[in-house]
């Protein structure tokens, strides 16, 4: 199984591959007939006889409209139900989860394990691109509810390998859940991905998932 599981990995591929099936009809095929059907040098180039501001009604087809209609909704319905999915490994809790603090301020990250043991959740620090920045060190096939705050502006905590991010508000807790598995073993970043100001940029933490 890949870092951040198969359930997020499967949607990414599959979300991928109905991208380039819709590129492939429609940018390619615009292209391909826009070179074939261009006018060529010297040619009436209005070959249809059309008049400027009037519809040629005998060209509309009720069909296609229909298809070009239907076809993009009924895509569209399908890709919203599959997403549902992975919505249960990110805001499902689980009642045995550790409780772990995340509090976040311009431009820092902070941690909090509370009364956890070593063993479960610890806090220390590691290098960043030469920038000293805090790690959290948790233990494979143990599940975490994880508590998230804002000192002063919006911020979103994005564990890159796990693919899963929540908001982070002032004045307001909300929560992530995750259960690292044992092929996440190692190192992960973790950025944020809200806009808050200036070193923004550099707002990262380290997250250790060690056996």
């Amino acid at each position: 199984m890949k870092a951040g599981g198969d359930i997020f990995n499967n949607l990414f591929d599959e979300f991928v591959a109905w991208s380039i099936l819709v590129f492939a009809i429609t940018f390619i095929w615009q292209m391909h007939h826009s070179l074939k059907y261009r006018s060529k040098d010297g040619s009436d180039n209005n070959v249809d006889e059309l008049t400027p501001g009037v519809f040629p009604k005998e060209n509309d087809d009720l069909r296609l409209e229909l298809t070009w209609t239907i076809i993009p909704f009924i895509l569209i319905v399908y890709l919203t139900y599959i997403s549902w999915g992975p919505l249960s490994e990110v805001w499902t809790e689980d009642p045995e989860a550790h409780q772990v603090g995340i509090h976040a301020s311009q431009w820092s990250w902070g941690f909090d394990c509370g009364e956890l043991d070593e063993d479960i959740c610890s806090i220390s620090n590691a290098d960043v691109e030469g920038q000293t920045k805090p790690k959290i060190s948790l233990k494979a096939g143990e599940s975490y509810t994880f508590i998230l705050t804002s000192e002063d502006v919006t911020h979103a905590p994005f564990f890159v390998d796990w693919g899963i991010k929540e908001d982070s508000l002032p004045g307001m807790i909300t929560k992530m859940y995750y259960k690292p598995s044992v092929d996440e073993i190692g190192t992960h970043l973790l950025l944020c991905t809200e806009y808050c100001g200036d070193d923004h940029g550099y707002m990262t933490a380290v997250v250790e998932v060690h056996a």
